[in-house]
């Protein structure tokens, strides 16, 4: 996996409103909200193949103006393959940037800066083998879209960087305005890291999240 390259977050932020059309007031779609996930998956293995990882997360989002976005995510990761567990806790914050291609079609530019710390410890005796702490940026491209009134698919690639791991996230996720300002729905993960090491480890998962807009 090739490590971080400044050129990329160029690349990332060089849409503009001129690549678009004339952009659309957003009836369904709404980015003053919190919300909550938690992932079950398999470790090196296809979905349901085995349960050793899981995530929880919050995060929040808050509309500074029309375009930009203030950002917030934390994010607890469990790999338990054997007699040890790796935990991996994220927290980062930054801001996005959101073009509205049409009515309800939205992409959403971010980039994130914030801190990673991961640990390994023994399952029998809650022994630390070792444990680190270092910094950590992503830059994520996110497409959501409304339709049918109630429903928000969701599509996104993120990159993270950080002396501790590099990972890649595809998300796809799908879900249901419950009310006008709740919303619950299910989503696939498929996460691909390496760490100091140089041991690749991917994990597929599926999940539950809840959004709750402010």
């Amino acid at each position: 996996m090739s490590k971080w390259k400044l050129s990329f977050v160029s690349a990332v932020f060089m849409f503009s409103p001129s690549l678009w059309a004339d952009t659309h007031t957003v009836d369904i779609l709404d980015y003053d909200h919190v919300y909550a996930t938690a992932h079950s998956g398999s470790l090196n293995e296809d979905a349901g193949g085995n349960n050793n990882a899981s995530a929880f997360g919050l995060g929040i989002s808050y509309i500074m103006t029309d375009d930009w976005l203030l950002l917030g995510d934390y994010n607890a990761r469990f790999i338990h393959p054997d007699e040890s567990t790796t935990r991996i806790d994220t927290l980062m914050a930054g801001a996005g940037y959101r073009y509205s291609i049409k009515k309800d079609l939205d992409i959403v530019a971010s980039y994130l800066l914030g801190v990673t710390r991961g640990e390994v410890e023994l399952n029998g005796t809650n022994e630390t083998l070792e444990s680190d702490t270092e910094f950590v940026q992503g830059v994520k491209a996110e497409l959501n879209y409304g339709f049918a009134k109630r429903w928000i698919a969701n599509g996104s690639v993120q990159l993270n960087r950080s002396d501790l791991f590099d990972e890649e996230i595809y998300h796809l996720g799908l879900r249901y305005l419950v009310t006008n300002k709740f919303a619950i729905g299910g989503s696939y993960q498929h996460r691909d890291g390496e760490g100091i090491t140089g041991v690749s480890e991917r994990t597929n998962e599926l999940g539950v999240e809840f959004f709750l807009e402010y």
